[in-house]
């Protein structure tokens, strides 16, 4: 392109020196600096050698010297006149030097700027081809740069026309039309640049339509639609839409599918209604992306999925389960509308979790959580309550402590100051019920110390053994009352000892009846035994001898009714003998051998009865097999008698 400018420059200096009627002969050199020095060094030699050559030998006649005087004056005006005008051409035929185009001024010639227009629009770069075509906008058609520019202006839309194409690919259309419009009417390529434009301009419209009703589908889920508009988009002769925004439909269609997909995971995981269930819920739905449409759905979700953790954070601290009501509300994620409230639940639940230690230390703990709400919480006038609350246990906390410690010396009197200590605790204050359950205890740890005088006493008297000691012993233990600590103890030691002083009572009576009833005076051994009363510690002792001497009373009295239905049996009398074997009544020692008798007796008299109904019945059955056979033989005489009457008839 340079050579083609020293062309054109060289073109334009020899029309110029045409015009004046002289003939040039140029050459083309390579360093035009280096060539004009060289010609004006010939230049000046010739000139020298000239004058040499032209200067007459002196002679020494004073008129010749008056007359070379003025010839020489002409000669150096005339050569003096021709050098001018022979440096002067040297000037104009000589190729300029190179321009110095970062400095370029306004003022400098169209040739200048010309070259110094496409030497920057060589670089390619937008506003260097812009500047270049403003150069050629302000040249006027008789400009002798004019015809050469335009030829330049050509190349040069051509760059502007392909930039503005890597801006439409890019999605760029105001950028791309911008820098279309920079090429004038007067480029030879401004027909094709209108028509790239309304090209540009209609897929541009047409790619939005598509893209709007495909986000429609999207939005409705209507998926077999959106491809449909994919596939609508596919054929638009447009590389930004058919393969940029195609890829980014195709991937857009994709992540709404799976979005949805997850949240319809998370709602099935939600429908448990239960923490465990809430919590994957949560989770997955958070993980819907945020470019989709289903997010806002999801959000929702989230939101009313936490509203409904916070109600059952709400049940769980009213039922004092509050490391679930923390749990609760922990599985509340940071983008749910309701964050901070289930974070306010947490310091309040945590609170109530901590003070249960009942601890002067936990209830300072208690009050730093609920502290930490803010005034700005739905919860903020129950954090205060729950603050008053924990600073009236905090105070009742350290009276109960100083009464435990003065408590701790484990003596009636240290007792008595705890109690009165636990007393000042008004009924309304919260550590009241503590306080009562203390006092109970203390004046329990008070009766229990009396209780155990009490029965070491009572121990004492009954070391001797005898039966004064003992019911003195008893008496004693008798003092400890029912409901009083030592109460059970106590009345194992009285058992104790009432056993032994009733058997050092009754004692004399059951030896008594037994040597009666060595004697063979069974009556009066049971007579004296039956003075023992129930509940006695010889009673059961007692009893069994009664027993035994009972059955031996029985046993005797009985035997006679027993042989005597024997003998009855004996004689085949079956239903006398039963019947006397039943007086021995049930109770009574002999009463198991009487009813075996007579199970033994009435089986016989059943199989005896059973014989005598049988032989009966075979009897009539006999008697009425006879009468049928009279019958049978009176039935068929009757025929014959009948035939042999018509035979004499005839």
């Amino acid at each position: 392109m340079k050579r083609q400018l020293h062309e054109f420059q060289v073109r334009t200096a020899n029309r110029l020196r045409q015009r004046h009627g002289r003939k040039l002969v140029i050459r083309v050199v390579s360093n035009a600096s280096a060539a004009a020095t060289k010609l004006r060094e010939e230049d000046a030699e010739q000139t020298e050698a000239a004058t040499s050559e032209m200067q007459p030998p002196l002679k020494p006649l004073r008129r010749r010297n008056k007359i070379w005087q003025w010839w020489l004056l002409w000669l150096s005006i005339i050569f003096g006149l021709g050098g001018t005008a022979l440096a002067a051409f040297f000037l104009l035929a000589t190729i300029p030097p190179q321009v110095n185009c970062k400095n370029i001024s306004p003022l400098a010639p169209e040739m200048d700027r010309l070259v110094c227009a496409q030497e920057a629009a060589q670089s390619g770069k937008l506003d260097q081809l812009v500047e270049a075509m403003k150069f050629v906008k302000s040249l006027s058609p008789d400009n002798p740069v004019y015809p050469e520019a335009t030829r330049m202006m050509e190349d040069w839309s051509r760059s502007l026309l392909a930039i503005a194409r890597q801006k439409i690919d890019q999605g760029d259309l105001k950028g791309a039309i911008a820098i279309a419009r920079q090429i004038p009417s007067s480029s030879p390529l401004y027909p094709e640049v209108q028509a790239a434009m309304k090209q540009w301009q209609g897929d541009w419209q047409q790619g939005q339509e598509i893209t709007k009703k495909f986000l429609a589908t999207l939005k409705e889920q209507k998926w077999f639609e959106a491809s449909l508009q994919i596939q609508a988009l596919s054929r638009l002769d447009s590389r930004y839409w058919d393969q940029k925004q195609l890829d980014k439909l195709i991937d857009r269609m994709s992540q709404e599918k799976k979005a949805w997909q997850q949240l319809e995971e998370a709602q099935k995981f939600a429908e448990a209604k239960t923490p465990e269930g809430y919590a994957p819920a949560i989770a997955l739905a958070g993980k819907v992306n945020a470019n989709t449409y289903a997010k806002p759905k999801a959000k929702a979700e989230i939101n009313r999925w936490s509203q409904e953790l916070l109600k059952m954070t709400a049940q769980h601290l009213e039922q004092e389960e509050f490391d679930r009501a923390i749990t609760a509300a922990q599985l509340i994620p940071n983008e749910a509308s309701v964050y901070q409230e289930a974070q306010d639940w947490i310091q309040l639940s945590r609170s109530y979790a901590v003070a249960q230690e009942n601890k002067i230390l936990s209830f300072l703990e208690a009050q730093a959580a609920v502290r930490q709400i803010s005034p700005k919480s739905p919860l903020r006038q129950q954090a205060r309550v729950t603050e008053a609350l924990w600073q009236s246990n905090l105070q009742d906390r350290l009276q109960m402590q100083f009464a435990e410690t003065i408590a701790s010396f484990d003596q009636p009197l240290t007792f008595q100051l705890a109690i009165s200590q636990a007393q000042a605790i008004a009924p309304e204050r919260p550590g009241r019920i503590e306080a009562q359950t203390q006092i109970a205890h203390w004046r329990k740890q008070i009766q229990q110390i009396q209780d155990r005088i009490a029965l070491s006493r009572a121990k004492q008297l009954a070391t001797p053994g005898t039966l004064e000691s003992l019911r003195a012993a008893v008496a004693e233990g008798s003092q400890i009352k029912l409901g009083q600590p030592l109460r059970i103890e106590a009345q194992t030691y009285i058992a104790q000892w009432t056993k032994a002083i009733q058997t050092m009572e009754d004692r004399p009576i059951l030896d008594l009846a037994k040597g009666l009833a060595q004697q063979g005076n069974l009556q009066a051994a049971v007579a004296a035994a039956s003075k023992i009363a129930p509940g006695r510690a010889l009673y059961s002792e007692a009893q069994a001898a009664l027993s035994d001497w009972v059955a031996q009373i029985q046993i005797a009295e009985d035997t006679p009714i027993l042989n005597e239905a024997t003998a009855l049996a004996a004689d085949g009398r079956l239903t006398a003998a039963i019947n006397k074997a039943s007086g021995i009544r049930y109770g009574r020692a002999l009463y198991r051998e009487a009813q075996g008798a007579i199970a033994r007796w009435a089986s016989e008299r059943e199989a005896i009865l059973a014989e005598r109904r049988k032989a009966a019945e075979l009897q009539q059955s006999v008697e009425e097999n006879s009468s049928e056979s009279q019958s049978e033989f009176q039935t068929n005489r009757q025929p014959e008698q009948s035939n042999r009457q018509s035979e004499g008839n005839d």
